[in-house]
């Protein structure tokens, strides 16, 4: 599901990659946690907004209701 959000200029953002995060679509480092139990390499992905801009972002990992 698409999720709406607001990014402002010249802020970084950390979004989650890994689906396990509880403020999706941002990252709150679950998957650290994850990696070392699982044997994964999943990271955040890092994004620095050029402008303030309202946003649709979705990731096949994420389950939102």
């Amino acid at each position: 599901k698409m999720k709406k959000i607001r990014i402002h200029k010249g802020k970084k953002y950390s979004i989650c990659s890994c689906g396990l995060s509880k403020l999706l679509p941002f990252c709150d480092n679950a998957h650290r946690e994850h990696n070392e139990k699982n044997g994964t390499n999943y990271k955040s992905v890092k994004i620095i907004a050029e402008e303030t801009v309202n946003i649709d972002i979705n990731s096949s990992t994420w389950n939102i209701s």
